[in-house]
């Protein structure tokens, strides 16, 4: 076979993506992404039919997304270094929630954030706090660790700047910020309610009340900055009017970071060092191993072949490529899975419609399973809870979730047109 090069590349690529840490080479996730996309490129050296040439590969990487993720991680950074985030946890605490209210809490504050400031840096923060809190409430964490993985994932669809997909998809499509925030905001918030209200299915029993329960929230900690966290808060809202305006979302996002920098007066090291660097050095290599992968031509002729079982009939049709999506996002991730399937995204007779059911489902997708999202990865890392959180444990939650959020989401989208 022609292509059996870059195929074995491509898979070796996506196992080393897969699995967290491989006995026989333990590299990790972004340096596997990184490795495979040198070898597209030494490979094309040695047969232009094989891989991607450098300008190609540079050219793949799309600045759009890369760019956007990096002013936003930067406004999230600023935010935490000024406390907003245990502030917005002590809010909820002062609430004195039930196990369940907490839960929801969780979800939806999680969600809501994400829309705005992107769902992976949000887990980043986060997710310490989601942790200390169950543990200080002497409650099940995982129900809760849980809850802010997939609201994060299911609150970030509302937005074109909530995920990294949804950045790849404003670029490719042309939708705007506002006419896709008029759709798809109310559809991913009906995503959230239900994603917070089938995990309350699933855990009830451990949701109750216990005497150990006990959350101190007397105590509301102060910004440690006030005048830097306002700033931070004055910047977000500016950049949100930019989107909605219709500005670039990269370029506003950055702006945004610049201005923030500046602003501040003073050494923006710690603001650099808090952005996840190995996230942007993961998607960016995507791009050039997709881009690789898609010159072989057997991307098309897979979407050729799965084509005709496509319904013509509207609804089964978005119906049927959501299914496609959930799958796909699972073995090939998202960011990719998106690029490979742009050709025949276009072709279809409604493509507004088709590109928002893609941002929506892919979004959706990633609650699937624990790969299905970096945010799943960021969450159990970053509190340590490989031990309770495997593939399986989240896989029960997931698959629920997933579908009913989709049908949720999906079936708005259609009624809504």
């Amino acid at each position: 076979m022609s292509h059996l090069p870059t195929l074995v590349v491509f898979t070796a690529t996506y196992v080393l993506i897969a699995f967290r840490r491989l006995s026989l080479l333990p590299i990790g996730r972004p340096a596997g992404a990184l490795t495979g996309a040198c070898l597209m490129v030494v490979l094309a050296s040695i047969e232009p039919r094989w891989g991607i040439d450098t300008k190609a590969a540079f050219a793949a990487v799309e600045p759009n997304t890369i760019g956007l993720l990096l002013g936003m991680m930067l406004l999230a950074a600023a935010l935490a270094e000024a406390g907003f985030f245990e502030m917005a946890a002590s809010f909820l605490l002062q609430r004195r929630p039930s196990p369940v209210g907490l839960l929801y809490g969780t979800t939806i504050a999680s969600g809501v954030l994400s829309a705005v400031l992107v769902n992976d840096p949000v887990c980043v923060l986060f997710a310490p706090v989601v942790d200390a809190t169950a543990r200080k409430a002497g409650l099940p964490r995982v129900p809760y660790l849980l809850a802010l993985a997939m609201g994060a994932n299911a609150g970030s669809a509302m937005t074109l700047a909530g995920n990294p997909q949804n950045m790849l998809v404003a670029h490719l499509s042309g939708l705007s910020y506002r006419s896709y925030l008029m759709r798809g905001g109310p559809a991913g918030f009906l995503a959230l309610l239900v994603t917070a209200a089938t995990l309350h299915l699933l855990f009830r029993k451990q949701l109750r009340p216990t005497s150990a329960a006990s959350i101190d929230a007397d105590a509301s900690p102060a910004p440690r900055s006030r005048s830097e966290l306002a700033l931070a808060l004055v910047v977000l809202l500016g950049v949100s009017i930019a989107f909605l305006a219709g500005a670039n979302l990269a370029f506003a996002a950055l702006t945004g970071a610049a201005a923030l920098l500046v602003l501040r007066r003073r050494d923006p090291a710690s603001l650099f060092s808090s952005v996840t660097w190995t996230v942007l050095v993961f998607f960016g290599a995507l791009f050039i191993v997709a881009a690789a992968f898609q010159r072989t031509g057997l991307v098309d002729e897979a979407l050729a072949a799965a084509r005709p079982f496509i319904p013509a009939e509207r609804g089964a049709a978005m119906a049927s490529l959501s299914a496609m999506f959930a799958l796909g996002c699972q073995v090939v991730s998202n960011v990719p899975f998106i690029l490979l399937a742009e050709p025949m995204i276009r072709t279809l007779p409604d493509p507004t419609l088709a590109w928002t059911v893609t941002a929506m489902a892919t979004t959706l997708a990633g609650n699937l399973t624990l790969l299905g999202s970096v945010a799943n990865i960021i969450v159990v890392e970053a509190a340590h809870a490989e031990d309770e959180i495997g593939f399986v444990t989240y896989l029960r939650a997931g698959l629920p979730v997933t579908v009913v959020s989709m049908v949720v989401a999906i079936g708005y989208l259609l009624l809504v047109g």
